[in-house]
């Protein structure tokens, strides 16, 4: 997670996060560039776009609230802690926070990463991550999108908002 001073610069922005984690994430989870963009989208939303670790305002009454990537919460949330000091790992470490995403993927959330793999459409893979990896209180679906188009285009190297060859988003 980037930190404050280098929020300043473009490169450390989301834009640059997804462009440093989409690749890893494809190759990793097995996913197409739309996968791993309604992913990314849905971290995007959880996390401020990369920029809060810490929930701000924790939904759940006298809880730590959400942590990291995925704002993990509540027993997930201890799992992932668990698993870092496992590993030898700070749960606040960026790299931390990307192998944890990708061992849960593969293992206790294995069922959402085979549905995400099924899904075809930016749409379909954002609204999958949210339902089935997710599991917000507040779907906000709209926000999530917004943020999965944002990091496809940083995946296609693009402006959000454009289209690609032949009027393809």
């Amino acid at each position: 997670m980037p930190n404050a001073a280098a929020q300043k610069n473009p490169e450390t922005g989301f834009a640059a996060e997804c462009r440093r984690l989409g690749p890893r994430l494809m190759r990793d989870l097995g996913l197409t560039d739309i996968q791993a963009a309604g992913l990314l989208g849905n971290l995007g939303h959880e996390s401020g776009g990369f920029r809060q670790i810490q929930e701000i305002a924790p939904t759940v009454p006298d809880s730590r609230g959400g942590w990291g990537l995925a704002q993990w919460t509540g027993a997930r949330r201890d799992a992932m802690e668990a698993w870092c000091r496992a590993h030898g790992l700070d749960p606040a470490a960026r790299e931390a926070n990307y192998r944890y995403l990708c061992a849960e993927l593969r293992t206790a959330e294995a069922p959402a990463l085979a549905a995400l793999r099924a899904a075809a459409t930016l749409e379909a893979a954002t609204e999958t991550v949210c339902r089935r990896y997710e599991r917000p209180g507040i779907v906000a679906l709209s926000s999530r999108l917004g943020w999965a188009r944002r990091a496809l285009a940083a995946l296609r190297d693009r402006p959000a908002g454009t289209t690609g060859p032949h009027g393809r988003r």
